[in-house]
């Protein structure tokens, strides 16, 4: 876990730049453009859209614009709902399509618009009750980041004040109401969390009467039903709870709380496990904190002080200070070599960060956030880019030296290079990240000296893998990604 710390225990710095030439208005128009989201893809492999609400007399509808890699620039606004009705809260995944909240139907539903082979299908209602749904958010997925089987569309949203687990799959919905608020307990705040191999896991910032708030869980294996509630975080004054992922396969459930008068973040690391640990996340600022937003991309690159896999990252956030609000910036790849504080003419902005493609050979991750301009509400940004070049870092044993494999990702070859130090009898395997062996090769023997492998990944799926030579009684093994 330390991986995300490093990154978190930085300072604020105390310059301040009042004007950024770096950062770039991507909605313009008589209307307001809220409420942006970014799906959060940590391998940067596709240029993923920007959506929100864009809002004009009354109505509200959702849109999206895609970065053109070519030209450096976005493109025009393209409508995925168009009618006047206030169409809210979108969220996407680029294997499901876009979840949104509407009041079609004179009432709250959760709708959705399915995506597949690059077109967008019809609009289908997941619920049509006359009681208002509200707050849609899909399952945080680590089904996104290795190989699995996702069959179904899973999502939690709140109906009077209840959590609601709804699952929809052959065009049937099914519900499992996970947290009901009563007399005692108010449920406001909520995310969830699908692991491939434990189940959901869906945690919420319960308040009693009293206005004393914690932060509770409740975990649902795959073939069962959903266990007693457990209480993670007692007695805080919790809010702006959020999921985010830290490395391949670990995540972290993130909250602010008061300390010494102002929001500062925490997190619970590995939340769906039995004991997660708590952690301070000790960014030295003057304000309430709010908002973040974290990209680690899942790319292995070189570090000369640790043998560890160390993901590139990006992360934002809002501060609150003397009623000024800020949306914090990463322009270190601009030569700048500090982050700086944007000032904002409006506060409590919606804020999203994710990568939307690539640009000079590098992951573009944007900040994206609303501000005020000319009387209306558009979409800002500022760019960050992430290297992915190849690597040669290696590790060793007695016999033989394993090199990183370049390029990583690789779609659909990458090369393999070690080292004999001695000659040996050689095999090659690759095993997929549920230790199933997919390829197995024997070298032979082998004089000492320098190879090379020419691995072609295209009878395989998109996914992570283990690769692994084994020289006589030695093994060493490294992890790769191919991502078509």
């Amino acid at each position: 876990m330390k991986n995300l710390f490093y990154i978190l225990l930085l300072f604020l710095p105390s310059i301040v730049f009042s004007q950024n030439n770096f950062i770039k208005q991507i909605t313009f128009g008589d209307f307001d453009a809220r409420n942006p989201f970014i799906y959060n893809n940590g391998y940067g492999n596709q240029g993923n859209p920007v959506f929100f609400e864009l809002h004009n007399s009354g109505a509200s509808n959702i849109y999206y614009k895609t970065y053109d890699e070519s030209n450096n620039r976005f493109e025009d606004t393209v409508a995925l709902t168009h009618n006047n009705y206030l169409n809210i809260n979108p969220s996407f995944h680029p294997s499901i399509g876009v979840l949104f909240q509407t009041n079609q139907n004179s009432n709250w539903d959760i709708a959705f618009i399915p995506y597949e082979n690059n077109n967008w299908g019809e609009t289908t209602f997941l619920t049509t009750l006359q009681n208002n749904e509200i707050k849609p958010r899909l399952f945080n997925n680590k089904e996104d980041y290795y190989p699995s089987n996702v069959d179904s569309l899973n999502i939690l949203f709140s109906r009077d004040g209840n959590i609601i687990h709804l699952n929809y799959k052959n065009n049937q919905a099914a519900e499992v109401e996970v947290f009901q608020s009563n007399n005692s307990f108010s449920y406001n705040e909520f995310a969830g969390l699908q692991d491939y191999f434990s189940g959901y896991s869906v945690f919420a910032i319960e308040e009693d009467v009293s206005g004393i708030k914690r932060i509770v869980r409740r975990i649902k294996p795959y073939n069962g039903n959903y266990e007693v509630k457990e209480i993670l975080r007692d007695s805080c004054d919790c809010s702006d709870m959020d999921l985010a992922y830290t490395d391949f396969i670990n995540w972290m459930l993130f909250y602010t709380d008061t300390l010494l008068g102002e929001r500062r973040y925490f997190a619970l690391s590995n939340p769906q496990a039995h004991n997660p640990s708590l952690l301070s996340l000790d960014i030295l600022y003057n304000g309430n904190l709010s908002s973040l937003g974290l990209y680690l991309m899942l790319i292995i690159t070189k570090n000369e002080d640790v043998t560890m896999f160390e993901p590139n990252w990006a992360y934002t956030y809002l501060l609150e200070r003397n009623d000024t609000s800020y949306v914090r910036l990463d322009v270190s790849d601009l030569a700048f070599g500090v982050d700086s504080l944007h000032p904002l003419k409006v506060s409590a902005s919606s804020l999203a960060i994710g990568a939307l493609g690539t640009e000079y050979n590098q992951i573009l991750v944007y900040t994206v956030w609303e501000d005020s301009v000319d009387g209306h509400l558009q979409l800002f940004g500022a760019p960050v880019h992430i290297q992915y070049s190849s690597v040669k870092e290696e590790i060793s044993n007695n016999n033989f030296v394993l090199y990183q494999n370049y390029p990583n990702p690789f779609n659909p070859s990458t090369k393999i290079e070690y080292k004999l130090l001695k000659a040996s009898d050689v095999k090659f395997k690759v095993y997929n990240f549920l230790g199933e062996k997919v390829i197995e090769q024997n070298l032979g023997y082998q004089t000492a000296g320098n190879y090379k492998l020419d691995f072609d990944g295209r009878e395989l799926s998109s996914g992570i893998y283990i690769y692994s030579i084994s020289a006589d009684e030695s093994r060493l093994s490294r992890k790769m990604m191919l991502v078509k």
